[in-house]
């Protein structure tokens, strides 16, 4: 590890986690460097006609590519986890926990886990004592992972260095929320985008501006022969809209809810249409042109049903993303704080 990586982190940790203003409960946050160019997903892909008729089967594999990235690798971030909880009697309970996460330098064709600070629980910020042991803590783990991805053995790379295709503009994630199951074994839920676009058929609905830039929105249901994973097989009881950004050609938005003979919904509640979204992924644009995750939900509150038994609504938000260089020099630290 290049003595110049561990400034840059204490530089970040000192500077970013005095300001912070974020909550989150347990999480793990696991990435990994592609070890080729172009990924795998994005081999030959060309884009897509968007002008009517759109041709959505090449538009799918287009916006499938385009979040295949491992931009998120790349950042420093926020990230706010609340769960909602009901009991019997209808009360509502509210918990959220704030995390900075810091990414260790990852080399191409390898992986690692980000190294999570918290700032705020309920609201509440961390004593200071806490936050400097916390941030000399990270500081630690940072320099270890390094060290640790330093020695590993890159895999080998998907495509061919001369492979032509498309590169990813971003980085759809992968949650998974684990639980106990109505029975009362281990199960979990992951909510992917690219699981979405791998095994349901898109509708074309209409057009609409937002945020001054023109969105495709698609219906989408679930083919009936979809291979699905244990942990996402609510995905077959599921109905909603897809946005895809018309430049970028990047999903922006996922929003689904339980199809009507589900038997997923709320008996408060009198449509699925009417209640909040059992799943939702928005995306956001970020300055460079990059493409982060913005929020993330997985509402098991409302369709506890629906996710086996999951009796918390969990909300995930992304914010103050920082791109960070490994190439730092004449780095200077002023302990006083003065000019």
């Amino acid at each position: 590890m290049r003595p110049n990586s561990v400034i840059h982190h204490t530089l970040f940790l000192l500077t970013l986690l005095c300001c912070a203003s974020v909550s989150a409960q347990n999480a793990r946050v696991s990435l990994s460097r592609h070890a080729g160019r172009i990924p795998k997903s994005c081999e030959g892909v060309v884009p897509a006609s968007v002008a009517d008729p759109i041709d959505i089967p090449a538009l799918v594999k287009e916006a499938y590519c385009k979040g295949a990235g491992d931009t998120l690798a790349e950042y420093t971030y926020v990230m706010n986890s609340v769960g909602r909880s009901v009991d019997k009697k209808g009360r509502t309970k509210e918990q959220s926990t704030t995390y900075e996460v810091f990414i260790p330098t990852l080399k191409s064709g390898t992986r690692g886990n980000g190294v999570m600070v918290v700032t705020q629980r309920n609201g509440v910020p961390v004593s200071e004592g806490e936050l400097k042991k916390a941030q000399l803590d990270a500081g630690k783990k940072l320099e270890k992972a390094e060290e640790k991805n330093a020695k590993e053995k890159p895999s080998a790379p998907e495509t061919a260095p001369d492979v032509k295709g498309m590169l990813p503009l971003g980085m759809y994630t992968s949650t998974t929320n684990s639980h106990s199951s109505t029975f009362g074994k281990s199960t979990s839920t992951t909510l992917a985008v690219h699981t979405f676009l791998k095994t349901c058929e898109l509708t074309f609905a209409r057009r609409e501006q937002h945020e001054g830039r023109e969105i495709l929105i698609f219906n989408f249901a679930p083919r009936a022969n979809a291979e699905l994973s244990e942990s996402e097989r609510y995905i077959a009881q599921l109905t909603g809209e897809i946005w895809i950004d018309a430049q970028d050609r990047i999903v922006t938005r996922l929003s689904g809810r339980p199809t009507l003979g589900a038997g997923n919904v709320n008996p408060l509640q009198t449509a699925p249409a009417e209640a909040p979204p059992a799943v939702y992924v928005e995306m956001q644009r970020l300055p460079d042109g990059a493409w982060l995750p913005r929020i993330v939900r997985i509402n098991g509150v409302d369709y506890n049903k629906l996710f086996d038994g999951m009796t918390w609504d969990s909300t995930w938000t992304f914010s103050n993303f920082r791109r960070f260089s490994t190439e730092i020099n004449d780095v200077k630290v002023n302990p006083d704080g003065k000019p």
